[in-house]
């Protein structure tokens, strides 16, 4: 079988040198990778040790919210662009980049509280077409001229009451005329020349995207919005503009808001307008000010806006960028799950098409005055509890983050409003008709972001003060994950079927073809939502398998098949792993009192590591008198000599700070492996058996062993996997774990960490690594790889372009090290994300299951700005499978897409620690894997020593 256009049979690679490494050092993962793996191929042996001042509010209204006095600081500067790197690196950003639409998003408006003189149209124009993106053209002036118009901060002064000004971030007297703020660098389309795969069987899928038609000739037109005097509440600010009760106004039947802009399908009657309108017994004068014109269909997040604005008319409540409806709430064991959609409106391969993904929202039914008496007021606790958490006030149903807690105040304190002192219990009494019960409880503060006004100013905005007897916590805790009762009942409104959420998605549809007001708007644009989810070809690789080791007449290697389910749990038990890690001096530390399950456990193991092929010998046992970490961690000590293969300590409950301490005093201090174990894990003779053949493997792969294999279609390949991890929740620290395979077969793995402060590039510390790993390379193969893949795990949107610049120009950094002109390997780079909202689903008759694994999809619903696919790489029990998306940032070589696709679903299956394919590649896993044992437990680098094996499964 060959794997693509002329490569050769697909297990040369792995054949070659595979015999001379049965003393290899090749560790594999612990812990959960997938949905179906529950708790990962250990399945229930676990590596556990995871397991304000007042202030003024003048324009307050019913979504309004108290908030204390802000302090303002100084505007930053734009970065520089970034420098092009080498001959052989495509330089970042071919052209002009793709402006980006300023003023669409969702922080407040940055408005002066006085407004200046409208500039001239032509002039406003010019600026809306640098910022608006492709497609402008100056907006044409209207009969009234706004030259010839009054001025309108002449109108607006006339309406001005008595308003707190907002407070301005002044300029640096020496900084000079303030600079638009550095639009951020896009992502230059790099891939291989055939831009789609061929290989694989095909076949047919659903997705969750509806194609959106029409708007082929909308105009869109933009506005700036500038209130006097201003109001603070975002809510409330889109409600002012659109409830101008002007004749003409309302003749303009297409209108979104979006912080200070207003977008409309027709132009109004003058390019600027003053409106005055009534809010609360007081007068807000409304400016208008035309900044341009476009085609809207060159302008995606205006479809974004124009569908939320849908949803809002379908009386859903809005939580960031994602709508709920608590009417239709459940209730779950003191919870509350809200049902709601995700939607994304983008142009994609296949055209403008709107993606529906059925969510929900868990809300608690204890507030956080109650969360407060539980935790003893104990302010460490409810940092702990409640930093950056959302709560939700039931008054208006307004989510908010929680950044910190105020001791020094309590419902008590006043703030200004309308120019006297109210104190929060009597706003709530007069606003909400609300009884606060407790005057003394401390109030929780919610930052607002800066806005950045049009001059280039950022604008402080107050933050927000809550009341906890009034706010609901949101979310789930580590505890309620630990509840399978509670997680059993609301899996049953989180992991919907595919069939479903087909349902979802045409009950969706019809709820806004049921509402004239969502119709009326979507006719306005110009746009028609079809009501059937989009049907696109696909393709499914077939036939896959990984190899164990041989033995007798079965040859050097065994070839098994993965199946339909990618998983060969029962192949694992049944042959011999691929590279004997040789178990040879072990150590078991237990308690005294558990004597005899541990001395059963031991003989069951052997023997499944006897039949496995993995060389052990008699443990040596060390009883405890007590589980005190001090006696586990003296017991170590006293017995531990420099032939010691592994640690393996045995724990009668989960304590955190102990498991830690044990990772820390094997991995840093004695530089050996170390195994934790669980007794209830261990003591149910019915169990034994399967936990034993998981722990057998998991500690042959932390001796460096190996046991399964792939095959491989390149004689020097080199894989690597990078992930990051943010240490603490105020993310002043971060962890970059870089995991590179350094033999032919991707059986030995050599894994370091680096440490960055926030902000701090990972760019130095990413090419030492590397040239350190491309090193070992050498020294295990003989030569430097010459193809090498590298996936990027923790990737948002908004990173892709850096990680295209500055990652993989470390990657390059590291191979010019080396001095040698005549190296230039071909080099793939992948960008992996996981967390996505895509759906594929397979079409079964007249009903909807999950697209099997192998499933790939490289065309229709991926980014015409990209060169990017969709893969599903393994089986789900519970719920939709999530496909992986995964972005090609580089691409040199000329390797074809067919090999990048079928080597990435291969490299899924070379997770150790389940025996099947995960969401990731395994070099993915790993990193994520070490990056988090070393953020979360041992908070040092680990010894390098020991970084030839993976000791963090």
């Amino acid at each position: 079988m060959s794997f693509g256009r002329g490569r050769g049979q697909l297990s040369r690679g792995l054949v070659i040198g595979l015999a001379h490494e049965a003393d290899a050092a090749v560790a594999a993962a612990a812990g959960t990778t997938s949905a179906t793996a529950g708790a990962g191929f250990g399945r229930g042996l676990t590596e556990f040790g995871r397991g304000a001042t007042a202030a003024a509010a003048a324009s307050a209204s019913a979504a309004d919210v108290p908030s204390p006095p802000a302090s303002a600081d100084a505007a930053a500067d734009a970065k520089p662009p970034p420098a092009k790197f080498g001959p052989t690196f495509v330089p970042f950003g071919r052209g002009a980049p793709r402006p980006r639409l300023e003023g669409t998003g969702d922080s407040a408006p940055a408005a002066p509280s006085a407004p200046a003189p409208a500039a001239p149209v032509a002039a406003a124009a010019t600026g809306f077409a640098r910022g608006f993106g492709r497609g402008l053209t100056p907006a044409p002036s209207t009969a009234a001229a706004a030259g010839s118009a009054a001025p309108p901060s002449e109108a607006m002064n006339r309406l001005s009451v008595q308003q707190s000004p907002r407070q301005e971030v002044p300029a640096d007297a020496n900084a000079g005329p303030a600079r638009r703020p550095a639009r951020r660098p896009q992502v230059q389309r790099v891939g291989p020349s055939d831009q789609r795969g061929t290989a694989g069987e095909s076949i047919s899928l659903c997705t969750n995207f509806l194609r959106v038609e029409g708007a082929e000739h909308t105009v869109v037109y933009q506005y700036n919005i500038t209130l006097n005097p201003h109001v603070d509440s975002r809510m409330m600010r889109d409600r002012l503009v659109l409830g101008i009760q002007d004749e003409e106004f309302q003749r303009v039947t297409g209108r979104v808001v979006s912080g200070n802009c207003l977008y409309t399908n027709r132009p109004l009657v003058r390019d600027s307008v003053v409106y005055e309108v009534a809010s609360g017994g007081m007068r807000v004068a409304v400016q208008l000010q035309l900044v341009g014109q476009a085609a809207l269909s060159s302008l995606p997040s205006v479809y974004n806006m124009i569908f939320r604005s849908v949803q809002a008319r379908m009386d859903l409540v809005q939580v960031r960028r994602n709508y709920f409806n608590p009417m239709l709430a459940e209730k779950v064991s003191g919870m509350e799950v809200w049902p709601g959609y995700i939607t994304s409106a983008s142009q994609v391969d296949g055209g403008l098409h709107l993606m529906v993904e059925s969510s929900c929202r868990v809300v608690r039914t204890q507030t956080v005055y109650e969360l407060f008496q539980c935790l003893g007021y104990r302010l460490d606790a409810m940092n702990d509890a409640l930093l950056e958490s959302t709560v939700v006030t039931r008054y208006n149903n307004r989510f908010s983050r929680v950044d910190q807690i105020d001791m020094s105040k309590d419902c008590t304190s006043t703030f200004e409003r309308c120019g006297r002192q109210v104190s929060y219990i009597d706003y709530y009494r007069q606003q909400y008709r609300l009884e606060i019960q407790d005057p003394h409880q401390p109030l929780l503060i919610s930052r607002v972001k800066p806005t950045r006004g049009s001059d280039g100013r950022l604008i402080e905005q107050p933050p927000k003060c809550l009341v906890p007897e009034l706010c609901y916590v949101t979310g789930i805790t580590d505890e309620m994950r630990r509840d399978f009762r509670l997680m059993r009942d609301l899996s049953k409104f989180t992991k919907l079927s595919p069939d479903r959420r087909i349902v979802e998605l045409r009950k969706f549809v019809q709820a806004i073809n049921n509402r004239p007001e969502c119709r009326q708007l979507l006719d306005a644009w110009g746009l028609r939502l079809l009501e059937e989810p989009e049907v696109v070809p696909a393709r499914r690789f077939v036939n896959e398998r990984v190899l164990f080791g041989g033995g007798g007449d079965r040859g050097a290697l065994v070839p098994v098949s993965v199946g339909q389910t990618s998983e060969f749990k029962r192949a694992l038990a049944d042959n011999r792993v691929l590279i004997d890690g040789k178990l040879l001096k072990w150590l078991v530390v237990y308690p005294a009192r558990e004597e005899r399950i541990i001395a059963s456990f031991c003989e069951t193991m052997m023997k499944k590591c006897r039949a496995m092929g993995i060389t052990v010998a008699q443990p040596s046992t060390v009883a405890l008198p007590n589980d005190s970490t001090g006696n586990y961690q003296q017991a170590i000590k006293n017995n531990f000599s420099t032939d010691l293969n592994l640690v393996c300590a045995v724990f009668t409950s989960q304590r955190q700070e102990r498991y830690n301490a044990i990772k820390r005093l094997c991995c840093n201090d004695l530089v050996v492996p170390s195994q934790c174990l669980w007794t209830k894990t261990i003591s149910d003779p019915k169990k034994m058996g399967s936990v034993a053949v998981n722990v057998a493997a998991q500690i042959n792969v932390k001796l460096g062993g190996a046991l399964w294999g792939i095959e491989i279609p390149y004689q020097r390949f080199m894989m690597i996997g990078i992930d990051v991890y943010h240490e603490d929740k105020l993310r002043s620290r971060s962890v970059t774990g870089v995991v590179a395979s350094v033999d032919q077969s991707c059986t030995r793995w050599y894994s370091r960490v680096a440490f960055q402060r926030r902000g701090e590039e990972i760019l130095n510390s990413m090419r030492v690594i590397l040239h350190s790993q491309l090193v070992r390379y050498v020294n295990n193969v003989g030569s430097l790889p010459e193809t090498i893949f590298v996936y990027r795990d923790g990737v948002s949107d908004k990173q892709i372009a850096d990680v295209q610049q500055k990652e993989v120009r470390a990657v390059y950094e590291a191979i010019s090290s080396f001095g040698a002109q005549d190296y230039r390997p071909r080099l793939v780079f992948l960008v992996v994300q996981k967390r996505i909202n895509q759906r594929l689903l397979l079409q079964r008759g007249t009903g909807y299951t999950n697209a099997l694994p192998g499933t790939v999809l490289d065309h229709t619903i991926t980014r015409p700005d990209m060169m990017d696919f969709f893969l599903v790489p393994q089986h789900v029990n519970q719920g939709t499978v999530t496909p992986g998306h995964f972005i090609i940032v580089e691409c040199s070589g000329g390797v074809p897409v067919d090999e990048i696709q079928q080597l990435t679903f291969r490299s899924c299956h070379l997770y150790y620690n389940w025996a099947g394919s995960i969401r990731v590649p395994a070099p993915c896993q790993y990193a994520h894997k070490l990056v988090y044992m070393v953020g979360q437990n041992t908070k040092d680098e680990p010894a390098e020593a020991i970084c030839d094996r993976l000791f963090y499964l």
